[in-house]
């Protein structure tokens, strides 16, 4: 069985995704997990159902082998956007290094 880990996993729509060892994101349904909830960065065991498509890829069984630590980092985070001042310094010095390479 390939290894990977949740990338992301939504208990409000009860689905996640997981991404394998080859980089390839797969989706997952809540009612396929072997070993209790699954959380992000957890990492897995899993059985894929091949697809016509590359996207129709689905997991049918995940068994999960190391649960990830509860303040983990890993999944989504959301950092505030740039303020208006770091993006006009940033263009300026795009400008700046543009104008040295002439």
């Amino acid at each position: 069985m390939p290894i990977g880990h949740v990338k992301v996993f939504h208990t409000d729509r009860s689905f996640g995704r997981l991404t394998g060892e080859d980089g390839s994101e797969i989706i997952f349904p809540e009612d396929v997990v072997v070993d209790g909830p699954a959380g992000s960065g957890d990492q897995v065991e899993y059985e894929v159902s091949e697809g016509e498509n590359p996207r129709d890829r689905r997991a049918t069984t995940v068994t999960i082998t190391k649960k990830a630590p509860d303040n983990n980092p890993i999944g989504r985070t959301m950092t505030q956007p740039p303020s208006w001042d770091q993006l006009e310094d940033l263009d300026r010095a795009r400008r700046a290094a543009r104008r040295r390479r002439r």
